[in-house]
C-alpha cells in the first residue's frame, strides 16, 4: 500500500516548558502535565503480557508467511517483534509504502499471533531513511552513526514516521503494538564515539536548553562559578572538560524531553500497547544516556511497559523489578544470548530472574530468532520454559530494606557516586544473601516513586548523597555492609554456593500462606551439590510449619524441618538446570524421607585448580575466554606450546586495543574454596624479563583486590610461585563473572599461564 502523509510538512519541535532555574546537576527536569500512575497490575498472563521472539522486518525480502508465524505460536508465544526499516517504510519523505508490512499483518493474524513493531531511528537496517541527512558528530570531531539528534526538522520528520505507521496500523487485525526508540538503537544518545556533538545539538544547548534551565546567563555564572556574557560563550563541554557536567545533564534532558514528545505524539493517535526499550546497563548511564528512571516515568504518565534487555543479570533486574513496583508500571524482560559455553547457563538465569518483576511481570522476549547457534541450544530452553511462566502469579517478597545508589553521575554530577560497580555488586549482594530487599535509586526518590522513610534500613552502595544524610538525620538506620541485612531483610533462601544456585520466589501467595519458587542451577561450569534451606519469614509467610513440595507432581522432598518452621532440603541440580518447588503449609506428610544430615556450611573440595589444555571444570576451577577473538577485551586467551608445556597465552595490547591483559578464573562456587577468606595460590607461569602478574581477587570491597605480585627470574622457563590470599569473598564480581585474574605487569607483551592451584588446607 503506498500513500502520502498528510503530516509529512515539516513542523517545529514544540519546546517542552522546562523548569526555571535548575543547575547543572540537579537532575532530571519534570515535565508538566503528568498524568496518573497506572493502576497496579498483577503479573499473571494476560492479552498485554508480550510472549515474544524478535525477528527481522521479512525473511530476506520475503514476508513472513503463516506458516512461520504458526510455528512461533506453537512454542507458546504471543508475539513476535520485527525491527522496521524506516527507508522501506517511507523510501521518500511523506511516502509510505506498508504493502510488505500489511502482508505480514494478515499472515500473522491468520496464525493467531500478533506483530509488535519495532521502530528504529538510527542503528538497524534501513534505519535511518536515506533521505535523512545530517549525521551526529564525536566529541572529538568525527562523524557519528545517528542523525543529528537536534535537528528539528529530521527528528520530526523520525515523528511523522512512527506516528504514520502506527495510526495505519491501529485497529488492523494481527498488530499488537509497538516498541518505540529514538537515538541509535536502544543506547539513547550515545556520547561513547557515537555523537552528541553536531551543530544543531550545540545550537538547542546554547539557544533553548540553557535559557529555559537558567534563565540568565548571570544565574548560570552563579550556579557554576563562571563569568560568561551570554549563553552562546557555554562551552559543550566534553567528557572530562570543565562544564561537562552542564552539557550531560543537557543530553539527559535531551531525552527525556524527546522520548516524552515522541510518546505523546503516538498516544494521539492510538491507545494501544507500547513499550520502551532498555539496552545496556546501570554503569552506562553517563556515555549512551539510558536512565532507567527517565523510562519508568515516562511508561507510568503514558502506560507503556518496559524492556529490559540484558535480564539475565540478577543486580540488573532487581533494580527494575523495584522501579517496576516503585512506578506502577509492567516489566517484560529480554535476553541477548552470550558464547555457546554460557548460552544455557544464561539463559535459565533470564528465565528464573522473572519473578523479581512481579507482581507487575510483562513478558519475555527472545533476541533474536535468526537461525544461529542460539535457536539451537537457548531458544528451546526459553520456549521449554513458556508454560510455567506464564501460569504464574503472585508478588516478588519485599523486606523493609532499601539498598540504595545515586545516579547524579549520569546527570552529571561530577561528584556523585560511581556507578561502575554497582551492578555487580548488587548482584554479589543478593546472591550470598538472597532476600527480598527493595533496590531505590536517587532518581525514583527525586521522582516521589520511592521515599527512604518508609524503610528500617537503607545500605548506600556508591556513597552518601544528600538523601541518605536526610534519611539518617531524621533517624533512619544507615548499615556500613551487607552483612547487615540480615537484621532487617531475612533470607528467604540459603544455599551451600550462592553462584551455582539462585532462588526466586515467583508467587507468593496473597494469603500469605504458600509460596513457588523457581530454583536455577546458573553456572556454565559447575553442578550443584548442597541444600537449600527455605525461611518462611523471608517470603513474607505467616508463621507455621511449612514443607516443600515439587511443584510439578505436589510430592513432598525429602527434607528436614527447621526450627523457624521452614525446611532444608538436598539438592543435586546439573548445570544449566531448573526446577520448582512450593512451600506449602503444614508438617511434611507421614513417610517423607527424612535425610541423616542437611547442611549449606560445610563440605566441597578444599583444592581447586586448573591447567591449561584440560580446562573442563572437573578439578574446581576454569580459564575463562579461552579461545576468545572478541577486539577490545582484556581478558583473551590463546593456548600454545612452550617449553614442552601447554600454556594460556594472554592477548598483547596491540591485538586487543585496551591497556590490560589479564587471565581470568572462576572458582567452584560449591567448593570449600570458593567460601575460604584465606587461601594458598600455586601459579605455575613462564618467566621473562620484565614480565609478571599481580593477583587480583574478590574481596567484600573491591572485586579486583591487589593481592601479590610476582615477577621472574627472566630465565625464560618454568616456575612456580607460591602466594597467600587474605580477606577473599569469592563473588564472581569480575568481568566474566570471575572470582580473581593474573593481571599481567606489562600487557603489551604475552604473559604465559601452565597452571593455578588453591587450596584452603591449613588456613
Amino acid at each position: 500500500m503506498l500513500r502520502t502523509s498528510k503530516s509529512a510538512r515539516r513542523r517545529t519541535v514544540p519546546l517542552l516548558a522546562a523548569a526555571a532555574a535548575v543547575v547543572a546537576t540537579a537532575g532530571p527536569v519534570v515535565p508538566a502535565g503528568a498524568a496518573t500512575p497506572a493502576a497496579a497490575t498483577t503479573a499473571r498472563s494476560g492479552p498485554s503480557t508480550l510472549w515474544a521472539t524478535q525477528l527481522q522486518f521479512d525473511d530476506h525480502g520475503t514476508p513472513w508467511s503463516t506458516a512461520q508465524f504458526e510455528a512461533v505460536k506453537a512454542k507458546g508465544m504471543n508475539s513476535v517483534e520485527i525491527n522496521m526499516p524506516w527507508n522501506q517504510i517511507e523510501p521518500a519523505e511523506g511516502t509510505f509504502d506498508f504493502t510488505e508490512l500489511d502482508t505480514e499483518l494478515a499472515n500473522a493474524e491468520a496464525a493467531g499471533i500478533r506483530i509488535v513493531p519495532i521502530f528504529w531511528q538510527a542503528g538497524w537496517g534501513g534505519s535511518p531513511a536515506s533521505w535523512i541527512t545530517s549525521r551526529e558528530v564525536t566529541g572529538s570531531g568525527g562523524t557519528g552513526i545517528a542523525p543529528a539528534w537536534w535537528d528539528t526538522g529530521e527528528q520530526q520528520a523520525y515523528f511523522d514516521y512512527v506516528t504514520t505507521t502506527v495510526e495505519h496500523l491501529t485497529g488492523t487485525p494481527g498488530y499488537g503494538g509497538s516498541i518505540l526508540d529514538y537515538g541509535r538503537l536502544d543506547a539513547q544518545w550515545s556520547n561513547d564515539g557515537n555523537g552528541g556533538w553536531a551543530p544543531a545539538d550545540i545550537a538547542y544547548f546554547h539557544d533553548h536548553w540553557l535559557p529555559h534551565t537558567y534563565g540568565t546567563v548571570a544565574r548560570f555564572n552563579a550556579a557554576n562559578g563562571t563569568a560568561y556574557g551570554s549563553f552562546a560563550e557555554v562551552p559543550a563541554a566534553t567528557p572530562g572538560q570543565p562544564l561537562a557536567g552542564v552539557y550531560q545533564n543537557f543530553r539527559q534532558w535531551s531525552v527525556q524531553d524527546t522520548y516524552d514528545r515522541l510518546t505523546a505524539a503516538v498516544r494521539k493517535v492510538s491507545r494501544g500497547p507500547l513499550y520502551y526499550y532498555f539496552g545496556g546497563h546501570i554503569s552506562n548511564a553517563p556515555d549512551i544516556g539510558n536512565l532507567p528512571d527517565v523510562f519508568f516515568r515516562l511508561a507510568r504518565k503514558y502506560g507503556l511497559t518496559v524492556i529490559e534487555d540484558a535480564a539475565q543479570s540478577p543486580g540488573l533486574t532487581l533494580t527494575f523489578g523495584s522501579l517496576a513496583r516503585g512506578y506502577h508500571v509492567r516489566l517484560a524482560q529480554e535476553w541477548t544470548a552470550p558464547t555457546e559455553a554460557e548460552m544455557p547457563a544464561q539463559a535459565v538465569q533470564w528465565i528464573s530472574n522473572y519473578g523479581m518483576g512481579f507482581p507487575y511481570g510483562g513478558g519475555e522476549d527472545f533476541f533474536i530468532h535468526d537461525g544461529t547457534s542460539k535457536d539451537v541450544i537457548a531458544y528451546p530452553i526459553y520456549t521449554g520454559a513458556l508454560p510455567t511462566l506464564q501460569g504464574l502469579s503472585g508478588t516478588y517478597p519485599q523486606a523493609p530494606v532499601a539498598v540504595y545508589f545515586d545516579y547524579s553521575k549520569a546527570w552529571g554530577n561530577a561528584g556523585g557516586g560511581s556507578l561502575n560497580a554497582v551492578e555487580n555488586q548488587l548482584t554479589a549482594l543478593w546472591s550470598r544473601h538472597q532476600s527480598g530487599f527493595t533496590v531505590v535509586t536517587s532518581d525514583e526518590v527525586k521522582n516521589h516513586a520511592a521515599h527512604l522513610s518508609t524503610f528500617r534500613a537503607v545500605l548506600p552502595l556508591n556513597g552518601t548523597d544528600a538523601n541518605v544524610t536526610a534519611y539518617q538525620k531524621a533517624g533512619g538506620t544507615v548499615l556500613s555492609s551487607g552483612d547487615q541485612l540480615a537484621r532487617y531483610a531475612p533470607a528467604y533462601a540459603e544455599l551451600s554456593s550462592a553462584h551455582a544456585l539462585q532462588v526466586v520466589p515467583t508467587t507468593t501467595a496473597a494469603d500469605h500462606r504458600s509460596s513457588q519458587l523457581v530454583l536455577a542451577e546458573i553456572s556454565p561450569y559447575f553442578s550443584y551439590d548442597g541444600a537449600v534451606v527455605l525461611r518462611p519469614a523471608g517470603l513474607n509467610l505467616k508463621a507455621g510449619r511449612y514443607h516443600a513440595v515439587d511443584a510439578a507432581t505436589g510430592r513432598a522432598l525429602p527434607q528436614v524441618a527447621q526450627s523457624d518452621g521452614g525446611a532444608c532440603v538436598p539438592l543435586g541440580l546439573g548445570t544449566a538446570s531448573l526446577t520448582e518447588w512450593k512451600l506449602v503449609p503444614g508438617p511434611a506428610p507421614a513417610g517423607t524421607p527424612v535425610p541423616g544430615s542437611c547442611s549449606t556450611t560445610s563440605g566441597g573440595a578444599t583444592t581447586v585448580g586448573a591447567t591449561a589444555g584440560s580446562n573442563d571444570g572437573s578439578s574446581g576451577a576454569v580459564f575463562q575466554n579461552v579461545g576468545a577473538t572478541g577486539q577490545g577485551a582484556d581478558g583473551n586467551l590463546d593456548t600454545v606450546t612452550l617449553g614442552g608445556q601447554s600454556a594460556y597465552e594472554t592477548w598483547a595490547t596491540d591485538r586487543t586495543g585496551v591497556g590490560s591483559a589479564n587471565a581470568y578464573l572462576q572458582l567452584d562456587p560449591g567448593s570449600a574454596v570458593a567460601r575460604a577468606a584465606t587461601l594458598t595460590v600455586q601459579v605455575t607461569y613462564w618467566s621473562e624479563a620484565g614480565q609478571g602478574f599481580t593477583v587480583q581477587y574478590d574481596t567484600p570491597a573491591d572485586a579486583y583486590h591487589n593481592g601479590p605480585t610476582v615477577t621472574g627470574d627472566g630465565t625464560g622457563s618454568w616456575q612456580t610461585a607460591t602466594l597467600t590470599l587474605t580477606g577473599a569473598q569469592f563473588d564472581e564480581a569480575q568481568n566474566l563473572q570471575a572470582d580473581l585474574r593474573l593481571a599481567a605487569t606489562d600487557p603489551a607483551r604475552p604473559l604465559y599461564i601452565h597452571s593455578v592451584s588453591l587450596t584452603t588446607a591449613g588456613n
